[in-house]
């Protein structure tokens, strides 16, 4: 913004020295011209006063009109370079605007987006959304921005409501000057699938110039936006519920299945987690490692239950649970990490015989996960380790079979009894 003014600044001064110069050589110097040929070579043959005072009045008359035109030019060009300036910084904000929308995960946050930029966008004291409460209720207020908007709000909950109410049932904009102590204030529509969903609201301030149409034609496009994002994240919503949703279906099937090894990927997930953060991953990916550990043995499901126990046909499951992933697309990018569970750290592990770095790390988490559930568990099919013998088995298998970065914070956590 401060670069923005500043480039404005020096485009005004450029064009303020061309503009003298112009008027400079356009109409002082011929003007200049004119009057030392009317000084030498007309007032001359003048013999009367009052025809030598007009002609010179003249001259003034017609340099003072041009000196007005000029700086009327001036102030024009100046207010044209002062709203394209404007123009340009709103168009700046929208865009960026736009693309923090379209990232956002939760209704709430787009809410909080649209309204900080609303400040930026129109300089108003504050700016709210309000959304459809329940049918015959009031408008509900998903957020606000502002020093002191929550203030506002109280005093101006009566205002607010109705004109959201109006900008609801109606679907326009409502333009609203300051009137009875109230400030200004413009309402435009953010849309939904059939009609508007909600509203976003600025007031102005104590002495705030009306909000004018480009106001509210602007405000209008940042509602806009936000109905897109509102809809993209409940979307999103959809889909994480859908996505856990099924996966504890998926769980629950593979539990049955799996009799002799209940609660089996709960245990290794939530492990998975633990060290996962301990590691320093981000809230994207423990998320992932949080789900591909819960599956990593779906593949079983498409073996028969009397293949489940051979060492040759359940290598299978690993591919098999892969393939059943990447088939859906909210689980695709869980399908390598599924397929490469049992991958060792030093190549020898299957079904690719993958070695180090070139196994996904959330798959040598949940092996390290995987090898200490199995072996510490008393649903497991062998006969449970006592726990400090668990942690020595974990930790001779570093670099063999382990990551030893992953071992490393498994005994961080153990150190802390955290597992």
């Amino acid at each position: 913004m401060t670069r923005q003014a500043s480039s404005g600044s020096i485009f005004s001064q450029k064009l303020d020295r061309v503009a003298f110069i112009s008027y400079l050589l356009g109409a002082i110097v011929p003007l200049l011209a004119l009057a030392v040929v009317v000084e030498r070579f007309v007032l001359q043959t003048l013999s009367d006063r009052l025809e030598i005072f007009g002609l010179v009045g003249a001259v003034a008359s017609i340099a003072v009109l041009s000196l007005a035109s000029f700086f009327t030019l001036r102030r024009t060009t100046r207010s044209s370079l002062t709203r394209m300036d404007r123009d340009n910084r709103r168009l700046s904000a929208l865009l960026e605007a736009s693309a923090g929308l379209a990232s956002v995960a939760h209704e709430s946050d787009a809410a909080d987006q649209a309204t900080r930029t609303a400040l930026d966008l129109v300089g108003c004291r504050a700016s709210f959304v309000l959304v459809r409460g329940e049918p015959g209720a009031a408008p509900v207020r998903l957020s606000f921005a502002g020093e002191d908007a929550e203030k506002l709000e109280l005093e101006l909950v009566e205002p607010l409501v109705e004109c959201a109410k109006l900008v609801l049932s109606q679907g326009r904009p409502v333009l609203r000057g300051p009137e009875n102590g109230q400030p200004s204030m413009v309402a435009v529509p953010v849309p939904g699938e059939a009609m508007a969903r909600g509203t976003l609201i600025a007031l102005g301030g104590a002495g705030h110039d009306d909000f004018d149409t480009s106001t509210q034609a602007v405000l209008a496009s940042l509602g806009g936006l936000l109905g897109v994002a509102l809809r993209n994240a409940e979307l999103r919503e959809d889909q994480r519920n859908f996505f856990t949703h099924v996966t504890d279906m998926l769980v629950s099937a593979l539990d049955s299945t799996l009799g002799y090894h209940k609660g089996h990927g709960m245990r290794v997930a939530q492990l998975a987690n633990r060290i996962g953060r301990e590691l320093g991953l981000d809230e994207h990916r423990l998320q992932r490692v949080h789900f591909a550990a819960l599956l990593h043995d779906v593949g079983m499901l498409k073996l028969e239950r009397h293949l489940q126990m051979s060492p040759k046909t359940s290598a299978k499951h690993t591919v098999l649970g892969a393939r059943m992933l990447a088939r859906i697309r909210v689980w695709q990018e869980l399908a390598p990490i599924v397929q490469h569970h049992h991958e060792w750290w030093d190549g020898s592990g299957y079904p690719d015989a993958l070695c180090g770095e070139a196994i996904p790390l959330e798959s040598r988490i949940i092996a390290v996960c995987d090898v200490f559930d199995t072996i510490s568990s008393a649903s497991s099919y062998k006969d449970p380790m006592p726990l400090p013998e668990a942690i020595q088995e974990i930790e001779r298998g570093a670099g063999t079979q382990l990551d030893p970065d992953v071992v490393s914070a498994f005994c961080a956590l153990a150190k802390r009894s955290e597992l």
